[in-house]
Order: C-alpha cells, then sequence, then structure tokens
C-alpha cells in the first residue's frame, strides 16, 4: 500500500526575494540533524553497479563543510536520505532529486526548509544516451555526485564565470562539464553559504497545503542549443496538435516499495498533420507520445509536477515538435522548452527580422527558433 504524501507549490513570485537564500542555492537542510546526514542505499544501487559512483559522491562532499557530513546507514526510516538507480521512460533524464520536510512532505525546496532527499539516477539514459554511446565512469560519477549536490540544498549555477567548472551547472546548459565530479571551489562556497551559520528551523506542523497543487522540479537532462544538434538526435519532426487538455490526458506515475516517488510522465495523444523529418511510413494520423510534466495522485491530493520550467503543449495549438523513440518504439517530446515550437512563432520569426522577436524562454530558444524559420517555413 502506498504511503500518503502531500505536496507543497510554489509561491507567488512577490515573496521570491525575501525567500531565496542564494540564486544558487534552495532552502537549507532542516530537520533534527540539520547537515549531518545519513544516506541509505536501495538494493538498485548494487544491483545496477552504482555503489562506487554513489561512495564517490558521499566522498567527495564529505569534509567541505565542518557542518555537512553524510555517512551511509542500513535503516531507511526516518530523516535518512535514499538513493535509487532505476529507469524512466523520460529521454535524456539523468537524474532527479525530490525533496521532504519532517512531516514526511514533498516540498518544493526554493520556499520550505525540508529534512530528507531522496536522490534518483536513471541507468537506462545514462547507458542509451547520444544512441548508445555509454557515460564513462567519470561522467555517471558527475550526475551521482551533481544530484547529492541538490540534496544538500544546492540548486543549479547561475553565475556565468563559474559555468564551465561547477559541479551544479544544469545539464542542458551547454557550457556544463560532464567530466567534473568533483565541487569547484565556487560550489564549495555556495554549500557553506547554506550551513556556515545556525540551523533553520524545518517546516512548521501548522503549514497549510490545501490549496498547493504545484512542484517545480530540477532535473539533469540531454540538451541540444543548435537545430543540427536537435535534429540530429531527434528520430521524428513533426507538425502536430495535442487532442486532449493537459488534465484530460493519461498522467502516469510510479513510486518505489517505501512510497517515494519514482517516477511520472504524461501521454500525450497528437493529430499529426505533417512529418518534416524522419521515417513516416508507420506514422499515422495520430501518434502517442510522452511529455515530462504530469499530475500525480499522491492520495491525499494530486499535483502537478514541473520538469524544469517546461510548459506543456496546448490543445489546439499546432506545434513543431521534436521526438525521439526509445527502445520500446515509444516517441518522446525531447530537449524540454527548446524542442515545441508554435506554428505562430515560426511564422513570426519568419517575417521579423532575426532578433526582433522574443520568445516565451531565452536566448537559446531564440537562436533555435530562428534556425527552425529559416529551414522549415517553406514547409508551413
Amino acid at each position: 500500500m502506498k504511503k500518503i504524501i502531500a505536496a507543497c507549490s510554489v509561491l507567488s513570485a512577490s515573496l521570491l526575494f525575501s525567500s531565496i537564500v542564494s540564486a544558487d542555492t534552495h532552502k537549507p537542510r532542516g530537520g533534527n540533524d540539520h547537515g549531518h546526514i545519513q544516506a541509505w542505499y536501495d538494493s538498485s544501487v548494487s544491483s545496477y553497479g552504482y555503489t562506487g559512483h554513489f561512495d564517490h559522491a558521499v566522498s567527495t562532499w564529505n569534509g567541505r563543510n565542518a557542518n555537512v557530513s553524510i555517512s551511509k546507514t542500513l535503516n531507511n526510516s526516518g530523516q535518512v536520505d535514499r538513493y535509487y538507480v532505476g529507469t524512466t521512460a523520460e529521454l535524456g533524464l539523468f537524474g532527479r532529486t525530490n525533496w521532504y520536510n519532517d512531516l514526511g512532505i514533498n516540498v518544493d525546496p526554493d520556499w520550505f526548509s525540508y529534512s530528507r532527499s531522496v536522490v534518483s539516477i536513471y541507468h537506462n539514459q545514462l547507458k542509451d544516451y547520444q544512441n548508445g554511446i555509454n557515460f564513462t565512469s567519470t561522467r555517471i560519477r558527475h550526475t551521482t555526485a551533481h544530484e547529492v549536490g541538490h540534496s544538500l540544498g544546492l540548486a543549479h549555477t547561475t553565475s556565468s564565470a563559474q559555468l564551465s567548472t561547477s559541479l551544479m551547472t544544469e545539464g542542458n546548459n551547454p557550457s556544463v562539464n560532464r567530466n567534473i565530479n568533483t565541487p569547484s571551489s565556487y560550489d564549495i562556497s555556495e554549500l557553506r553559504s547554506l550551513y556556515g551559520g545556525p540551523a533553520f528551523m524545518a517546516l512548521s506542523s501548522n503549514e497549510d497545503i490545501s490549496n498547493q497543487s504545484e512542484i517545480h522540479i530540477e532535473t539533469q537532462h540531454a540538451s541540444y542549443a543548435t537545430l543540427s544538434e536537435l535534429s540530429d538526435y531527434s528520430d521524428l519532426v513533426v507538425i502536430a496538435s495535442p487532442i486532449d487538455d493537459f488534465e484530460n490526458r493519461k498522467h502516469i506515475s510510479t513510486f518505489y516499495d517505501t512510497g517515494d516517488l519514482q517516477d511520472y510522465y504524461t501521454l500525450n495523444n497528437l493529430t499529426i498533420k505533417k512529418v518534416l523529418s524522419g521515417d513516416k511510413s508507420n506514422i499515422g494520423e495520430n501518434l502517442e507520445v510522452i511529455e515530462s510534466n504530469s499530475i500525480v495522485d499522491f492520495g491525499a491530493q494530486k499535483i502537478k509536477m514541473i520538469n524544469d520550467g517546461y510548459k506543456e503543449t496546448q490543445k489546439g495549438q499546432d506545434y513543431i515538435l521534436f521526438l525521439k523513440k526509445d527502445s520500446q518504439g515509444q516517441y518522446q517530446i525531447i530537449n524540454r522548452n527548446e524542442g515545441t515550437f508554435t506554428i505562430d512563432e515560426v511564422n513570426s520569426a519568419t517575417v521579423n527580422r532575426p532578433g526582433t522577436f522574443i520568445t516565451r524562454e531565452n536566448s537559446v530558444r531564440d537562436s533555435l527558433l530562428s534556425e527552425i524559420a529559416n529551414t522549415y517555413s517553406n514547409e508551413l
């Protein structure tokens, strides 16, 4: 029987500057032990051959701050971090960290203190990254150490001067260096900004979560900044439109036997209007694809899980979508927000001079949109 878990949403943007400790950290860890952490290895860590990788992650963060230590335990109850290795249907997702407060509530660490975390590493994505080119041991340890860094309260690095050397640089950032598997001096300074002073109190047991319904999750996933890279990784590029509203799509979630959330995704039924590239011989009028955001039923309430700020596709809107096929023959929308482009956006980029349009995201997305407009404008 699944343990009933509730969750907390991102609060109003008006609280942003007073609530976040640092641009590159979440809230500090609370609970009884503050930064003195016990970590439990699920049997999957050994069965997939990741014990040494997690041991490295633990040792590389130990000793970086007198107030922070991680020790292994055989007891997985109470305020104990849990490490898992498994598989996910989401292509290019290498790892994920979820945070829980001392009441067992899944919380957003930008807004609430937490007392334990669950780190998941996805072996099938590391193994199949870039058409079967396995991650080296060094790069796997980058992933495990990066996720354990999240469990300590570190967010993705935002300082442009630190991106190429930081262990905590986001996986879809073009400056990420996956051959780094130890924290930089900047990462250590951010860790000390969290644990250098007195412990912070954990979330009050009187906290009202009844009207909160979203959790934002940061993940490490494959990302592509140019159309050439994105097209090479994609198996199919289509013009398509979702048939159902997001709420009415098939929402899939799995849980570990401890009741902790393991994986989640949505099956999105599309009307295929045109195949722009890829093998279309088996593509019919409709195609069901995996999308990363999902609504998860925790028992006490249903929570929308949002990965890396991804904006799910909308019913009735026409998109250019970049899709990748997994080993089971299931297609998935890849590259987060840089893998979905509305036809309206593309048309706007076509009729305006490059640089005169503003997209919903960032300069990487602007550049991709410009390339897509130049490449596919005659296909629309």
